[in-house]
């Protein structure tokens, strides 16, 4: 299976709420695929999302102790501390990251924004995450959409950072940028059906 083509940042669309960035992506041929949203956590796990142009949102983990087997699929629940959980068919992007891709943008996001924790079991990563913040960095993802959608739209304003940051030199920890180790940095886009 071939690997999937990076996506490439597109420059001055980057935006913060808290700890939590993200930015707009081209495609392998430079036409807007996606706005990201990302969050990195303490143990060096990472919480990242896709909001792509044909209303799909992706949500995938990543952890420094789990391997995947690019393109193995997995039974899997995707659910918040409140409300009823998702079920569906996760797959592996690439051997770092894994994840749900779910139909629908402003569902989905009612959906994830309705807890302040949110879990993907069966994927081999089952740990719960704090996701406080996320109506506010989804708010922004869905604007940055929007704009590139439209065109040549300015990015959506930054928010300014209020959370206080780990001291320096202390290493990793909540709102560090997620680690690169991997071969993708973030997850290349699905291609579509």
């Amino acid at each position: 299976m071939a690997t999937p083509a990076l996506s490439g940042e597109i420059p001055g669309t980057q935006y913060t709420s808290g700890f939590w960035t993200g930015a707009a992506q081209t495609d392998d041929t430079g036409t807007f695929s996606h706005c990201t949203l990302s969050i990195g956590y303490t143990n060096g796990e990472t919480l990242w999302m896709g909001l792509y142009r044909n209303d799909t949102l992706a949500v995938l983990l990543n952890s420094p102790t789990v391997r995947f087997t690019p393109g193995k699929t997995f039974d899997a629940w995707l659910m918040a501390d409140v409300g009823l959980p998702t079920k569906g068919l996760a797959e592996a992007w690439d051997e770092g990251f894994a994840g749900m891709t779910l139909t629908g943008i402003q569902p989905s996001v009612e959906f994830l924004t309705q807890g302040r924790y949110l879990r993907l079991l069966g994927i081999g990563i089952d740990d719960s995450y704090d996701v406080q913040g996320i109506a506010e960095g989804l708010a922004l993802a869905g604007a940055c959409v929007d704009a590139q959608m439209r065109g040549a739209a300015p990015p959506p304003p930054k928010v300014p950072n209020l959370k206080p940051k780990p001291a320096p030199g202390a290493g990793g920890g909540l709102g560090t940028k997620p680690r690169t180790g991997s071969a993708l940095g973030t997850p290349a886009p699905k291609p579509s059906p």
